[in-house]
């Protein structure tokens, strides 16, 4: 609960600017703990990181990894496609 109240109030919990590896956020449509403004927030936050991809899951809920066949392939094919071939610059989506 007081993370939650931290995060509502805009506080960060932990900076991401240390972080130099590629990475790759996934939020899913329909989870209602992670707002479309707190994606932007942590990809603005690693200006560090090797490359930022965002991606929302239409309709998938914050159990995307155990949600419906086509909401979960879409994720594991996110995270398959960013394992492969990680991006070469910087680019937020």
């Amino acid at each position: 609960m007081a993370d939650s109240f931290e995060l509502a109030s805009g506080r960060k919990l932990w900076d991401a600017g240390p972080i130099t590896a590629h990475v790759l956020v996934i939020r899913s449509g329909n989870d209602f703990w992670s707002r479309p403004e707190d994606v932007t927030t942590l990809a603005q936050g690693l200006w560090q990181a090797a490359s930022v991809r965002t991606v929302t899951i239409p309709e998938a809920t914050q159990y995307v990894h155990l949600d419906r066949q086509e909401r979960r392939s879409s994720f594991f094919a996110e995270v398959a496609r960013t394992l492969a071939q990680p991006a070469k610059t910087r680019a937020v989506h």
